[in-house]
């Protein structure tokens, strides 16, 4: 996750919403975030949702993304 200008966002903490269940976590000091999600076993591709909250600096951000179990 960058900000703005193009620099690692540290510490920003996200939410995963994959089959009605939620995970956090939060970016490291490159900007990315590692959710552990060990209930998801089962192979096949998953429609999830990614929210940033936000922050006094910056606004709710929410995309949604495609997960593929092998």
């Amino acid at each position: 996750m960058k900000d703005n200008v193009g620099k690692a966002f540290k510490k920003a903490r996200l939410t995963l919403k994959i089959k009605g269940k939620t995970y956090t976590a939060k970016t490291n000091s490159k900007g990315k975030a590692i959710f552990k999600i060990k209930k998801l076993t089962k192979k096949g591709r998953f429609k999830a949702t990614v929210t940033f909250k936000g922050n006094n600096l910056y606004n709710k951000v929410v995309k949604k993304v495609k997960i593929t179990v092998r």
